[in-house]
């Protein structure tokens, strides 16, 4: 048995209870506490971490991504700036959707002592009240901050903001008012002109004088021109002038256009192939309207069908077109921001997907796993066998046979797998392979004495009274 592996697997074992992982609070497991700060805690462990004297393990809790924001608040008041600021820059995982720290620890991050605790909460806070009360701050740059949490600011904020002394205050309050105010969008194209991508990505959104419109469409460089051609406010006779614009990105965008017909789309030179990375749609994403989306959905055009696919209020009958749609990305999309998909598109996505972001599909709330490995466990595929591994009821014959696979994934899958004979997950607690010892030790159904055994042999010590 290898102590690094055990003591890893046991801080990811899903079962380790509150008395194991306060053990590895312990300064001899000192090198293991990012790892333990950042998974799921019982709250007797949060209650160790928080009032550890020691900043790396507190400085780590606040960017546990499972942790609600009154838990994290906790440590607003930590007598270590730098925890401080762990916690106003907070948890940023990819694609994971994190708990907002209570309006009043917002505030006290804001109004800190410390200038660089201060900066961390003004640049990284949520748009919020305790972000829109800086509207009125001596400082330019706590102003620009405020500037971010717009739809909490009154009228008279957002005048004094679009006319402040500071330009960069000014710029960033145009950037705000633009989607709704053409005077504000030519303010703001003032102060952008060494911005190009920024500035259209904010174009694309904006509200715009009839002028200004046609000037860019005409003058612009190719992302003005693109954002005019799709931007759905600006006229459709001003974005026909790039109906045959000689950059393709400008076509697809006015081949976009919510005001053209299926028929008006197919005259337009574009194209989209499966390995094409695009943006999505602003308009489409931005939608409500289910007709709207609706007719996304059965587009002709790959791009409305993608950013339909990703519009969180897409309605089941079109969740269910582009659940067989023939472009890939498509039902990609789909499955990433929609949880009613199709059991069984999820899992041929997941089956056919070899991108590294794959996995994530396993947490789909529609992922089938029961039954899998009735369905996949004596299949001569070894993708279809590996996923056999995910079913919560694959019986122990099955797990014991899979571990001696010559596929090295296949031990390691079912390793942690709670069904596995206990005889075996012991073996592979030894594996000469670390990735498979470390699941054997993260298996949940690894016995509590044993945790503790694991950990005495690594020189974890046990609490004391």
């Amino acid at each position: 048995m290898k102590n690094h592996e055990m003591i890893c697997g046991i801080i990811k074992n899903p079962a380790a209870p509150a008395d194991v992982l306060l053990r590895l609070l312990s300064d001899e497991a000192s090198s293991y506490w990012e790892t333990l700060a950042w998974r799921r805690l019982p709250d007797q462990v949060v209650d160790g971490i928080v009032t550890s004297p020691h900043v790396t393990l507190r400085v780590a809790f606040a960017q546990n991504k499972y942790a609600s924001g009154d838990f994290r608040a906790r440590l607003v008041n930590d007598p270590d700036p730098t925890v401080r600021a762990a916690v106003a820059i907070g948890p940023q995982w990819f694609r994971v959707p994190v708990d907002s720290l209570p309006e009043w620890a917002q505030r006290a991050l804001l109004h800190d002592q410390d200038a660089q605790v201060r900066s961390r909460a003004e640049e990284n806070l949520p748009p919020s009240r305790a972000l829109a009360a800086l509207a009125l701050d001596a400082d330019p740059q706590r102003r620009r901050a405020a500037c971010r949490a717009w739809e909490y600011l009154d009228a008279e904020e957002r005048r004094l903001l679009l006319v402040d002394a500071a330009s960069s205050v000014r710029g960033d309050a145009a950037k705000e008012a633009s989607i709704h105010d053409a005077d504000a969008t030519d303010l703001y194209l003032q102060f952008t002109d060494d911005v190009p991508v920024q500035r259209a990505q904010v174009l694309m959104r904006a509200e715009l004088h009839p002028a200004t419109a046609r000037r860019l469409a005409e003058t612009g460089d190719k992302h003005e021109r693109a954002a005019m051609a799709g931007n759905p406010t600006v006229a459709l006779d001003t974005a026909r002038l790039l109906a045959d614009d000689p950059e393709h990105t400008v076509r697809l965008q006015f081949a976009s256009r919510p005001d053209l017909t299926e028929a008006q789309r197919a005259e337009i030179d574009y194209h989209v192939s499966e390995s094409d990375r695009l943006s999505a749609v602003p308009w489409v994403l931005d939608s409500t309207g289910v007709e709207r989306l609706r007719r996304c959905a059965a587009s002709a055009n790959t791009l409305l069908r993608r950013s339909a696919a990703c519009n969180r209020h897409l309605p089941q009958d079109a969740i269910d077109l582009l659940g067989r749609d023939d472009d890939f990305p498509v039902r990609i999309l789909l499955c990433e921001n929609q949880s009613t998909v199709d059991s069984e598109v999820v899992l041929d996505t997941f089956s056919r997907w070899t991108g590294p972001l794959s996995s994530m599909l396993l947490d789909h709330p529609n992922f089938p796993r029961v039954g899998l490995a009735r369905r996949f466990g004596d299949s001569p595929e070894p993708l279809q066998r590996y996923l056999a591994t995910h079913d919560p009821e694959a019986p122990a014959e099955l797990l014991l046979r899979l571990s001696h696979d010559s596929d090295l994934r296949f031990r390691r899958a079912v390793a942690s797998h709670p069904n596995l004979p206990y005889g075996r997950m012991t073996e592979l607690l030894g594996d000469q392979d670390s990735q498979t010892s470390i699941r054997a030790a993260a298996n949940p159904a690894l016995p509590l004495p044993l945790m503790h055994q694991l950990l005495d042999s690594s020189g974890i010590p046990r609490l004391t009274c």
